[in-house]
């Protein structure tokens, strides 16, 4: 029998069974070069679905409604009391419920499927390519590389080509397949790669970012460079326009659910009749509920914590005349000033944004600078590199 090349090897091949590597998955040197738009990453999330929680909550909730009026259906039969009052307390209980389930569906759809995605940085021309080491994708105005061995969610259509590096799934690479040299190849080794590596719902904190980055630096200074180096801490992005838009998302996200908690409540409240025993029972059942999410991300958070604070992650690089590198455990990125639409300068951080928003932010904090003197000339740098914003800017 002629094997397929464009298949991967067999991967039971390897001793005891364990689970090949991604490198495994990747013949040969796959190039591309095209064009990446804002509606590739919202495709990656709506059709490949690199994230889970995009259909999942969905469907989840969808089906919570639909088991609820069922229940409710059946145990106004079972108990005879078939009258108007009673299908009218059914069925408006139900539509009450409905209703929160669609203000929470809707927020959850718009934060996954169109807020997230516009977090990703690669937009416009771009080439690159992949192998068994890494991801190399370029864009006009900055440079990423990946290794591959960190690769943690891979999905993938007859269109696109979807890789995450991080176990939150903030930030993903979107590659379009017609953009490759051989598309074939390119769509079986995603296929594989997805098989392998199938997305999984996101975690709060990647522990590996919290790592100190090793391995080569793949870029080199350009004129007088300022280095950092050292962990960033959660709390050193206080006071920043990130921080700012992070807290709304958060605050909408709440709201969403509480409306969906009071809807329950108030359906609850209807179908009993107004019993005050019923109400307080589902009190006490969202009571548990909400003490059990907020213990969760309590623990995760001060398992993640360092003397009381928490690392965001751990990055090293510089600013320099042409730009801004970091590295971290997951990767490195290269970009030019021009990458940045505006920049914003606090007391202990600086943030460079590369959106006119404030979404997503290249932060790099004071305690990372090797003293004042450093801290002074990278502040310095940055205001006479980045254009800056009446609305955006913000320096104390």
């Amino acid at each position: 029998m002629t094997p397929n090349p464009y298949q991967a090897p067999p991967s039971d091949s390897f001793a005891g069974g364990a689970s090949p590597p991604p490198s495994h998955f990747v013949p040969r040197r796959l190039e591309f070069q095209g064009e990446l738009t804002r509606q590739h990453h919202r495709d990656a999330v709506t059709r490949a679905g690199i994230r889970t929680d995009y259909r999942t909550a969905t469907r989840g909730m969808l089906a919570l409604a639909g088991a609820y009026a069922l229940a409710t259906g059946i145990l106004t039969l079972a108990l005879g009391d078939v009258d108007f009052d009673s299908v009218a307390r059914v069925t408006l209980s139900t539509l009450v419920l409905v209703a929160g389930i669609l203000v929470f569906c809707r927020h959850q759809r718009w934060l996954i499927g169109t807020r997230i995605p516009g977090f990703q940085l690669a937009t416009g021309p771009i080439r690159g390519w992949i192998d068994g080491d890494g991801l190399w994708i370029e864009t006009e105005q900055s440079k990423a590389y990946q290794p591959l061995s960190k690769l943690v969610a891979c999905a993938a259509t007859h269109d696109l080509w979807v890789l995450s590096f991080a176990k939150e799934l903030t930030f993903w690479q979107t590659l379009p397949i017609d953009a490759f040299t051989d598309p074939a190849l390119a769509r079986s080794v995603a296929a594989d790669l997805q098989r392998a590596f199938p997305p999984a719902p996101p975690q709060m904190i990647d522990p590996r970012k919290q790592a100190s980055p090793e391995g080569d630096c793949l870029f080199s200074t350009v004129g007088d460079a300022v280095r950092f180096e050292g962990p960033f801490y959660e709390d050193d992005a206080q006071g920043t326009r990130l921080l700012k838009a992070t807290k709304q998302t958060v605050r909408r996200t709440w709201f969403s659910l509480a409306v969906l908690l009071i809807s329950l409540l108030v359906s609850i409240l209807i179908l009993a009749g107004f019993r005050t025993l019923y109400l307080g029972l589902a009190f006490v059942w969202i009571g548990f509920l909400l003490t059990g999410i907020v213990y969760r991300v309590r623990r995760t958070r001060r398992e993640a914590s360092e003397n009381g604070r928490l690392i965001a992650w751990c990055s090293k690089g510089w600013l320099d005349d042409e730009g801004y590198f970091a590295m971290t455990s997951l990767g490195q990125t290269r970009a030019a000033w021009q990458f940045f639409d505006h920049y914003e300068i606090t007391d202990d951080t600086i943030g460079l944004y590369p959106h006119p928003n404030d979404t997503a932010c290249c932060l790099v904090s004071r305690a990372q600078f090797a003293g004042a003197n450093d801290w002074d000339r990278a502040t310095a740098m940055v205001r006479s590199k980045v254009a800056p914003s009446k609305d955006c800017q913000r320096e104390v």
